[in-house]
């Protein structure tokens, strides 16, 4: 059993490994080298060597586990919400952590996991925790609220709250998308979706703009908070019945 723990604690490492170094570069220069993942893949595979499925039911649940992981996040890849990275990163994640077999190191009286699959802990975990771009941009919205619409003022309130709660004005975009587009001489708000993956970054000044955050950032947080506290979607869910 602590040989078990002990082999735990090396996945725990190495994908902590893995986001750190992903991260820093995605941060850098919004992209991560194909090596990276296959680096951090053999590393997982150096792992099953020593630390092979003792049952059927645990190999098959590691297999479900890459395979769920590997499906949804091609699938969200080629929705054009998910970057490449941010796919091969979950993909690989899986190989490594495939199983939530151990306890978070915070106990909140809950259960800690519907199913013991941690790819999709850290999905969900780094979805909700994306929704702290939402209150960033409110806050920002708030303090820069002078001439906030200034050019838009025929848009309806509507679509003034969504780019509100989904974007900024930005006097000089760096990593963002543009929410705003010129029709016949007018300016528009435009919340159509654009892949991540192909999406051009904005350059003109004074424009409505969506940050381009590199969801790596909030797979990390996902793991993160998963060693801490678990599966936050369950906790939720549990302290609220």
């Amino acid at each position: 059993m602590q040989l078990l723990a002990d082999f735990e604690l090396v996945r725990v490492a190495i994908a902590l490994a893995m986001f750190g170094c992903s991260c820093y570069f995605d941060l850098r220069n919004r992209s991560v080298s194909d090596l990276l993942w296959v680096v951090f893949a053999v590393a997982a595979g150096v792992v099953y060597i020593f630390d092979f499925p003792y049952s059927w039911n645990e190999g098959l649940a590691i297999i479900t586990s890459i395979a769920l992981a590997a499906g949804i996040s091609y699938g969200i890849y080629r929705s054009g919400l998910f970057g490449g990275a941010d796919m091969l990163a979950l993909i690989t994640f899986s190989a490594i952590v495939p199983l939530y077999n151990f306890g978070p190191l915070v106990s909140l009286n809950a259960s800690s996991s519907f199913h013991p699959f941690a790819p999709l802990i850290i999905l969900t975990n780094g979805v909700i925790f994306s929704v702290v771009q939402v209150l960033a941009n409110l806050a920002r919205n708030a303090v820069h609220r002078e001439g906030l619409f200034e050019g838009l003022q025929h848009e309806p309130t509507s679509r003034k709250i969504i780019a509100v709660l989904i974007g900024h004005r930005s006097a000089n975009p760096k990593y963002a998308f543009p929410i705003e587009r010129v029709v016949r001489g007018k300016r528009k708000f435009d919340f159509g979706l654009m892949p991540a993956e192909t999406a051009e970054y904005e350059t003109r000044k004074d424009v409505w703009v969506t940050s381009a955050t590199p969801f790596l950032l909030f797979l990390a947080a996902g793991f993160v908070m998963m060693l801490i506290a678990g599966d936050l979607m369950s906790l939720a869910m549990g302290l609220w019945q």
